[in-house]
């Protein structure tokens, strides 16, 4: 990572009341299985990172819970989305540490292979395809074409579609983060939550 690492014992106060609420959010469930501290305590992937700034944190991470709270979206099309969008910005972490949720959410391996090589498997089901094109469309140029917006509402509904694009929103506000500061896989990865 390009920026230092935030190491729990020389956090300012703004960064030390940050960490608590970071260390209270990754003991959920949603966060076993891939590595989001190191031994020392020390944050890394997108919290490494959001330490360093811990005054667009709160903000950023308000829009995050909202965003991890709209209904609608399967799980399984949820990590299709995430899934899509670090394929097309080649976000390693992103990959890494949900390759294993979309598995938890019951993608088979070969599907995670062929979306986080950046395609599209055949075989997803109907809403998993459709999140999988919006988040495409929306990392192209120009708006979502008319005929895509149109079916993902006929088929799925308005709400499905919105939940779609505020994912979309979160992880390539997410991606770039990681992106910028060149944030890699932990050197450890494990199955174990750090």
């Amino acid at each position: 990572m390009r920026l230092p690492p935030a190491r729990p014992a020389d956090l300012t106060a703004e960064q030390q009341h940050l960490y608590r609420a970071m260390d209270a959010m990754v003991e959920g469930d949603e966060y076993a299985g891939f590595t989001v501290r190191e031994a020392d305590g020390t944050f890394v992937g997108p919290w490494g990172v959001m330490l360093h700034f811990p005054e667009l944190a709160e903000p950023l991470g308000g829009f995050i819970d909202l965003v991890q709270k709209l209904p609608g979206l399967s799980e399984r099309a949820r990590q299709v989305v995430i899934l899509t969008i670090g394929a097309r910005f080649n976000v390693a972490y992103e990959m890494y540490a949900h390759a294993g949720l979309a598995a938890r959410a019951g993608l088979r391996p070969d599907q995670v292979a062929v979306l986080c090589a950046g395609g599209r498997p055949a075989d997803l089901a109907e809403d998993e395809s459709l999140a999988a094109a919006v988040a495409t469309a929306l990392t192209g140029a120009g708006p979502v074409p008319g005929p895509l917006y149109d079916t993902v509402v006929a088929r799925l509904g308005q709400q499905v579609l919105d939940a779609i694009v505020f994912v979309t929103i979160h992880y390539l506000a997410l991606g770039a983060l990681l992106n910028a500061y060149d944030v890699s896989v932990p050197a450890e990865s494990s199955t174990e939550r750090k």
